[in-house]
């Protein structure tokens, strides 16, 4: 059985590796996580995934109040005969210190919100260990000042010979966000 996994494995591996360069042929971008993406569904379920999109939607599946703080380690399915039908398993995640509190407090909804992303009843049970997270948080920037009088008489002055009003837009938040920094 473990052959035929491997094998598996190896044709998605391979499929996924020819449509990134049928992609790459056309000349177009083509974002990273698309490329390494099955590459990284072995490591995956080694670890209990199914694949490696519960890593990579994870600030999506939880929601930004536990995105930055709480990290999927991996999920523990229970042993089971051929007899037995199918048993949920226990998502095993690292959360960083108080956040456990509140994590504690919301475990159903992030059962509901996971079992939501797979489809069906994929966990019951999360077990958290408190560890740091090594996601980095995303930061977000600080927000620009207003601009003088000047500044902003000087920019519609720059922008004014634009006749398209979206390049127009773009324009002035370009150079907003310049004069704002400067």
């Amino acid at each position: 059985m473990k052959k035929t996994e491997d094998s598996n494995d190896r044709q998605s591996a391979q499929r996924s590796f020819e449509a990134a360069n049928r992609r790459y042929q056309r000349k177009s971008a083509v974002q990273l996580r698309d490329v390494i993406g099955s590459s990284l569904t072995p490591l995956c379920r080694k670890q209990g995934f199914a694949s490696s999109d519960i890593l990579r939607f994870w600030g999506e599946i939880v929601g930004p109040q536990f995105a930055e703080c709480t990290e999927p380690e991996r999920i523990r399915w229970p042993r089971r005969d051929e007899s037995e039908g199918f048993r949920p398993g226990t998502l095993v995640l690292h959360c960083e210190g108080a956040q456990s509190v509140f994590l504690q407090h919301e475990q159903a909804t992030i059962i509901q919100r996971v079992n939501a992303y797979f489809g069906y009843p994929a966990i019951d049970r999360i077990q958290i260990l408190q560890r740091p997270v090594h996601a980095k948080p995303s930061r977000r920037p600080d927000p620009l000042r207003a601009l003088t009088v000047s500044e902003a008489d000087a920019l519609e002055h720059q922008i004014e010979g634009v006749k398209d009003d979206k390049m127009a837009a773009a324009l002035r938040r370009l150079g907003h966000a310049v004069l704002a920094r400067n």
